[in-house]
């Protein structure tokens, strides 16, 4: 009997340190997604710098998802946060929070089918409607220099914006140099994001919306159906 008390109580302490580390690390990872979301959104936050804390933050929101922890509306009006998820995501059970909180992270926005590619409506910076080719082999979101003259006259792109020049390797083995610049924000559908490096190709058509994207998202898949694109991007409102 004391045998089998001594092994459920050494069990048992055994399964708390296993978890404490567990739930210290994810107070980290709280914390630092803090931090980070703080200078993503500040005004006052450089170009640069407010690219990278955007990208650290989206970082830190998988690893806190991956955690089961999940973020949405507090209890009783309370601001927006992390909290654990609950549930048994494992056993293929979710919780009704994670579930409620997913949706809420969720949006979708329908495409046209273009020659073989996928095109859809984004507004840039709160200002300008453009239209995007899905492209998840373009390592940067990519506009034309029309577009990026478009956003300089109504004011919405300046020189703080800009990050200079990068030579890009194209499909066929050539190079080019290309500006690149700070986008403040791309709206699809119903969600925004801030803070995207995007480079500008010289004369007009559709931009390229690339990896500078779409792996900030939590996950993204297309419907062939419904001619849609569904994508999740957790921790960004």
């Amino acid at each position: 009997m004391k045998q089998t008390l001594f092994l459920a109580t050494l069990a048992a302490a055994l399964l708390f340190e296993a978890r404490a580390p567990q739930a210290q690390e994810a107070a980290q990872f709280i914390a630092q997604w803090q931090a980070s979301n703080a200078s993503c959104r500040a005004a006052a936050t450089p170009a640069l710098e407010a690219i990278a804390a955007c990208e650290q933050r989206d970082t830190y929101s998988k690893l806190l998802a991956a955690s089961n922890y999940c973020y949405g509306p507090g209890e009783g009006g309370a601001p927006a946060g992390w909290t654990p998820c609950g549930g048994d995501p494992a056993a293929g059970k979710p919780s009704e929070k994670s579930l409620k909180d997913a949706a809420l992270a969720r949006a979708t926005q329908q495409f046209q089918r273009m020659g073989g590619v996928f095109v859809l409506p984004a507004t840039i910076n709160g200002t300008s409607t453009a239209y995007f080719i899905v492209d998840s082999g373009a390592s940067n979101v990519q506009i034309s220099e029309e577009l990026a003259d478009e956003l300089k006259r109504n004011g919405s792109l300046t020189e703080a914006d800009s990050q200079g020049q990068r030579r890009f390797i194209l499909a066929d083995g050539s190079g080019r140099q290309q500006r690149i610049v700070r986008l403040r924000s791309i709206k699809i559908g119903e969600r925004t994001m801030e803070n995207v490096m995007a480079s500008v190709s010289p004369g007009r058509g559709h931009g390229l919306l690339g990896q500078s994207f779409l792996r900030r998202l939590s996950s993204w898949k297309i419907d062939n159906v419904k001619n849609s694109i569904e994508f999740e991007f957790t921790g960004a409102f």
